[in-house]
Formats: C-alpha cells, structure tokens, sequence
C-alpha cells in the first residue's frame, strides 16, 4: 500500500494565511473556519485530487487559537462552537473528491512562548489580546491540563466520527489522527533540538501517556490509524515502542548541506534500514529544494520526482511533500512531476488523475 499524499497544513486565499484557524471560531472571537469559506477550500481539493493525491495532512488546533474553549484556568473546557461546523465540513470536501485526511491534532507551537490569546480585563471585562510567555504550556505539563485536554477535547472530537458517533459517516474519510506535529523542539530530554521558544519544555513520559491515551480512544471507537512524526532522523526511534499504539510512523526530512551534523537525508536511505518495525511515511520534504528554500538554507537539490519514485521503490508507505499551501519558504510544490507520477503509477493515485 502507497498513500499518495501531501501536506495541506492550513489554507490560504492568496493574501490571508489561515494557520491554527481552519478549525472553529478564533481567540479574537472571529471564525474564518472551513465552513466559511468551504467554496474555495473544495477548489484546493479537487486541483490535489485531480494532481493524484489520496490522502491530505492538515492540522486542526495548531498553537491553540481556534477550536477550543478555555475555563478561567486556561485548561480546555471543550470544542468550539463552532469546531463541528469545520470539520464536517472538511471531511465533506474531502469525502467528494476521494481524499482521506490525516488529522494532526497540535502543532508543537502550542508551546512557544508567544502564543496569542484573548484575556478580558478584570476590571472591566474588555478583551485584551496577550501573548502567553510559556505558551500552553500548563496544558500539558500538569495532569489536570492532560486530563482536560483528552476528555474534553480530543476525546470528543474522535468519538463524533467513530463508528458510533454522530457523523460516523464521515469518519471513514479520517486516515489518522496525529497527536502533535514534530515534538522534537518542545522535549526536555531532547535538549539537542530543544526550541529556544519553548520557556517550559515537556518530559516525554508527559507526552508519551497523552501520545498512547489518543491511540487507544482513536483505536476504541474509529477505524482510523494513529501516528506521530519525527521532525529529526535521530529521534524516529521513540515512536516504535508499542505501548503508544501507533500505527504508522513518519519521518520529517529538511536536510542542509551547510548543517550536515543538524540532521541525516533520508533520501537513499530505504525504510527497511531505518530499523522500525512499522509502516513509514516520509511525512513533510521539501516540496520544490531546487526551486525554493528558506534564506540561508542549502537543500540538496533533490527534486520532487526524485522523491516521489525513491519512496515508492524504497518500501516506504507514503511521500508527503510541503506544501500545498505554499505559505511558508518552501513555497508550493510543483505539479508536473505529480502529473508524471500519476501517469507512470495510475493503481497509487487518485481516479481524478487518470
């Protein structure tokens, strides 16, 4: 099995980057969620299916900003309002084009210190926009904020599109749920990739129980798989213990010939040498390395043909490239080497390539 995917990690009109926001209403009490914009979001996924794409990774609560709501403590009181408006919605899109969706729950920025939010003034109620200094930390370093975190968020979510759930006829559109994007930065232990950002880093035995407590609430009611990537070649070897239940590992890969040290490239390196037991997913490359890269950066001009065909003889289980969006540096991948790819492999790709 191949799951020929590609990272849509948050939309965009052209002008507005939509990150953490594609998922409920918003800390500034806005929503320009899915649901909102649905017309030109079912445009994204009708040019990545007819580009051959099966599977679409897109993150959900990103940093935090969108799609839950807090108690006075800051700890998650529940979904949004307006949460399942979004996601049936996305999972609508995505049903109508024969994509299934790869679900990542937080991005490791929701401990970044910085993480914006809105606090109202206890004198006089006004709303404040605030930048918290340990992000969401207390989150998911206290059990309290676990335990919040799980029965009222996450647990819930997975359960509407389980096979009892509520809109249990769009779970099957759901491959995977991610715990968190790249926890490599945010790790105490992992001091070589600690972010500077991050002003109260987590144990990873903290992780690890909210990594397992999600397998097991994904495996309990959905027919969906769970997974976690590593951001760093040197820390994969963390997701292979069975007792976090996941399903299918990935592998995050931004090597840089002027950094040789800061990580390996995979690139040549077949799954089978990579001494996992599970499936792996070549989760986010560089989409364009030749073309584009952030300033100073120095890819290996390895193209995304190359990528593509290297992952498919190499025994891995998908190649993912970043990014749809194009919002970020990597800027967008190219599409006629998914064209060839679609031509050259047409049992891996989506029928709206064909």
């Amino acid at each position: 099995m191949f799951w020929h995917g590609c990272n849509y990690p948050w939309s965009t009109d052209g002008t507005n980057v939509y990150y953490g926001m594609d998922f409920g209403g918003n800390v500034w009490g806005s929503h320009v969620g899915v649901s909102t914009r649905r017309r030109a979001i079912a445009g994204d996924f009708a040019r990545m299916a007819s580009l051959g794409f099966t599977v679409a990774r897109w993150f959900v609560f990103a940093d935090g900003r969108s799609g839950i709501e807090y108690d006075g403590r800051g700890l998650p009181a529940g979904p949004d309002a307006r949460l399942y408006t979004d996601l049936d919605a996305a999972l609508g899109i995505a049903r109508d084009v024969d994509i299934r969706l790869a679900l990542v729950l937080l991005d490791h920025r929701w401990m970044f210190e910085g993480v914006p939010d809105v606090i109202a003034d206890p004198l006089t109620g006004a709303l404040l926009e605030a930048r918290l200094p340990d992000g969401r930390a207390q989150v998911l370093d206290t059990q309290s904020g676990r335990h919040a975190l799980m029965q009222n968020v996450i647990e819930p979510v997975v359960r509407r599109y389980g096979v009892t759930g509520e809109r249990a006829d769009l779970g099957g559109h759901i491959l995977a749920f991610e715990f968190m994007n790249e926890p490599d930065f945010i790790i105490e232990e992992w001091e070589r990739d600690l972010s500077s950002r991050v002003a109260s880093p987590l144990r990873f035995e903290s992780l690890a129980e909210l990594v397992s407590r999600t397998s097991r609430v994904v495996h309990l009611h959905t027919r969906a798989l769970t997974t976690m990537a590593a951001a760093r070649l040197h820390n994969l070897w963390a997701w292979g213990d069975p007792e976090l239940g996941i399903d299918f590992v990935q592998v995050h890969s931004y090597p840089d010939v002027n950094h040789p040290a800061r990580d390996a490239d995979v690139f040549g390196m077949p799954a089978a040498s990579l001494g996992m037991a599970k499936p792996i997913v070549l989760g986010e490359f560089p989409g364009n390395a030749p073309e584009q890269c952030p300033p100073g950066a120095a890819p290996p001009p390895t193209t995304l043909d190359q990528y593509l065909e290297f992952a498919v003889s190499a025994g891995y289980q998908g190649a993912w490239p970043w990014s749809f969006s194009g919002t970020d540096a990597y800027g967008r991948f190219p599409e006629a080497p998914l064209q060839e790819f679609a031509r050259r492999h047409p049992e891996l790709v989506n029928p709206r390539a064909r």
